[in-house]
Parts: C-alpha cells; sequence; structure tokens
C-alpha cells in the first residue's frame, strides 16, 4: 500500500464516481482504476463495487475511508509539527539572565514569546560565570553574559556596551550635583559587587579608581542591586548599578552620571558552538533583536 493510494481512493470514495475523481487527481481514469485495484490487491479487501453505471463502497470499504482519512490527518499534522521544528517554532529555550538584563529585558522577552505560542521559554537569573558554567554543563541554551570570557567551546556575540551610574541617598552632599566626578568619590565608604563574583569587574573598579588619585573605601560588598540599593539608602555608602536599572523605584536613592574612566560592562549574547537546535538559534535572533531595541 502506498500513501498516495489512500488520496486516490478518498477521491473516488468521496464521487462515487471514477472518471470525476480522475478529474480532480489531474490523472487519466485507467491510471486511477489501476491504482485502486492494486490498493485492493495489497489490502486482500474488496473496498469498492462498480459496474459500468455505478460505484458504491463495501463494508469494508466505507470503514477502510474512515481509516485512510485519519491517517491523512496525522500524516498532513505532523508534517506541519515537523516544518514548525524546523523553523525553530516549537521547542524549548533555556535563557540565562544578568540581574541587569532581567530587569530590563524580561518583560520583552515574554512578550516576544507571544509570537511562539508552542515555544517552552524558561529563564534563569545569575551571573556571567555561572551562565558560562550552565552553557557547558547543557543547563542552559542561551545565556547573556559580560566580556571577557574564556571558552573557546562558546560561540559569543557583543551586543552593546553599558555604563554604570552612581546611586547614593537623597541627602548625599554629592547628591545636589548633576554629574559626579570620580575623584569625588576618594573619601566616601562605597558598596560593591563581591571580588568572587566578578574578579574582571572589581580589578577594573579598583583601577580605575587609583589613575583617579586614590584607593576606593569599600565597606561592604554585595551580589545584587537591590541589596545594594537598600544599604545606600541607609547611608551605608554610596554604590553603583548598570545605566539601564536607573527606573528601578528605590526609596531615598538618587541617580548621577559619573565623570572618569569608569569600567563599563560589554553585553553579550553566549551560546554553544556545537549548538543546531533549530528553536535555540531562532530565539537567538529574537533575544538579539530585543536587546539591541532597548539601546534605540
Amino acid at each position: 500500500m502506498e500513501f498516495r493510494q489512500l488520496k486516490y481512493f478518498i477521491a473516488v470514495a468521496e464521487e462515487l464516481h471514477f472518471g470525476r475523481a480522475a478529474e480532480s487527481l489531474h490523472l487519466s481514469q485507467p491510471a486511477l482504476s489501476k491504482q485502486i485495484q492494486a490498493l485492493e490487491d495489497s489490502l486482500e479487501i474488496q473496498l469498492l463495487e462498480r459496474t459500468k453505471h455505478w460505484v458504491r463502497l463495501t463494508a469494508a470499504g466505507q470503514k477502510f475511508l474512515e481509516t485512510a482519512r485519519r491517517i491523512l490527518r496525522d500524516v498532513e499534522e505532523g508534517i506541519q509539527v515537523t516544518r514548525q521544528v524546523a523553523d525553530g517554532q516549537i521547542g524549548k529555550v533555556r535563557i540565562g539572565l544578568t540581574e541587569a538584563t532581567l530587569f530590563c529585558l524580561g518583560a520583552s522577552i515574554l512578550r516576544g514569546r507571544r509570537e511562539y505560542p508552542q515555544v517552552d521559554l524558561i529563564l534563569v537569573s545569575g551571573g556571567t560565570e555561572a551562565h558560562v558554567e550552565s552553557l557547558r554543563t547543557h543547563q542552559i541554551d542561551i545565556g547573556f553574559v559580560y566580556l571577557p570570557i574564556r571558552e573557546p567551546a562558546l560561540q559569543v556575540d557583543l551586543l552593546y556596551e553599558e555604563n554604570y551610574v552612581a546611586a547614593l541617598p537623597t541627602a548625599h552632599r554629592l547628591a545636589k550635583q548633576k554629574q559626579i566626578p570620580l575623584q569625588a568619590l576618594a573619601d566616601e565608604p562605597l558598596i560593591f559587587y563581591p571580588r568572587s563574583l566578578a574578579p574582571v569587574l572589581y580589578a577594573n573598579f579598583i583601577k580605575s579608581c587609583e589613575q583617579a588619585g586614590f584607593v576606593p573605601n569599600v565597606v561592604q560588598e554585595a551580589e545584587l542591586a537591590q541589596t545594594r540599593l537598600g544599604l545606600a539608602a541607609t547611608g551605608a555608602g554610596i554604590t553603583f548599578v548598570l545605566e539601564d536599572m536607573q527606573n528601578l523605584t528605590a526609596k531615598g536613592i538618587v541617580y548621577r552620571p559619573l565623570i572618569g574612566d569608569f569600567p563599563r560592562l560589554k553585553l553579550a549574547l553566549a551560546r554553544r558552538q556545537t549548538e543546531t537546535s533549530p528553536v535555540v538559534l531562532e530565539f537567538l535572533k529574537v533575544l538579539k533583536t530585543i536587546a539591541l531595541s532597548t539601546q534605540k
């Protein structure tokens, strides 16, 4: 039995006329009759009764018509799903977001998912080193990371650079200034990331302060921006957040641009070099579009 023979049989069963069925299938009537006979021979069942004047289904033919229609429907649905999978419309994508990208891009990513209703999207928050390890061990598929990273197994695409701003209590003397020179922080208690979380960023922060003529007085370290902002609001010190996070509501805090050679972060998207999943590669393009649109 061949797949095309099912289509031929359905056409004849619906028309109950070989001539009209052959015309709808763009076949000659003898060729259609030959295919129906071959189908019956392969099944060893008579599906149709025919004379020179009429055609009708046998009881077995009526039952087989239901089966043939179901098979064709299942195949057509299967082909559609297969095409959607190949086009990246169906599947699972696990995305690693940094704290800043979760805050700034999370909602946009979830809105973008509406165009892919059959994609199971999982968002995971973490730092660059955690995302690199999760990519290496196949715990996530795409990661927002900050450069530099050294992992030859990853494909890394730079998106843009992000600036830091100072976050300080509204009552602080420097809050009256529209911009804060880096050297103005020389005698201030500062709150920063833990060295272990971002060793390169921490080293560049120390270097920038030293180039401005002072050694930074880091009195507190905290991984999360919300925690650092909370500490700053109590008067524990001045902290820093990425420019995109200035809309983060923090009572008693004001944000001010920094003047000077303060570290900038290079945001990138990382994936495995060997990644072949259509849905992952499709969503990589979606994430690039969303991230870059925020910079326009």
